[in-house]
């Protein structure tokens, strides 16, 4: 849909802890929503996660990308954590979204 974006492969350049804040902002649940416990960087640092101040756990992030879920799409006012094909479409400019929607309904109805 030509949607103009900027990709940030954080295992090359890490995000800052101002990004992160800035990403935590949008989020629901704060750090849950973000940190991978799937991952095995996880299971090395689950147990020092509760006793780590709010600052800690953000520097930590920054050093320990691989402790991020992926993808993280952002804007200034939103936020898409993990892939999901119909959570992504809030990406997609509104005029858009309805162009398809009309297109959609139209192929629905035969005509």
């Amino acid at each position: 849909h030509d949607v103009q974006f900027e990709e940030q492969n954080v295992g090359k350049k890490a995000p800052t802890t101002a990004e992160l804040k800035h990403i935590l902002s949008l989020t629901e649940n704060g750090l849950d929503d973000i940190i991978s416990t799937r991952s095995r960087a996880y299971l090395e640092v689950a147990a020092q996660l509760p006793d780590m101040s709010f600052n800690e756990t953000l520097k930590l992030l920054c050093e320990r990308t691989q402790l991020l879920r992926k993808p993280i799409m952002v804007t200034e006012n939103k936020v898409q954590i993990g892939f999901n094909d119909d959570e992504i479409r809030k990406f997609i400019p509104r005029h858009i979204r309805r162009l398809d929607f009309m297109k959609a309904m139209i192929n629905a109805a035969g005509v």
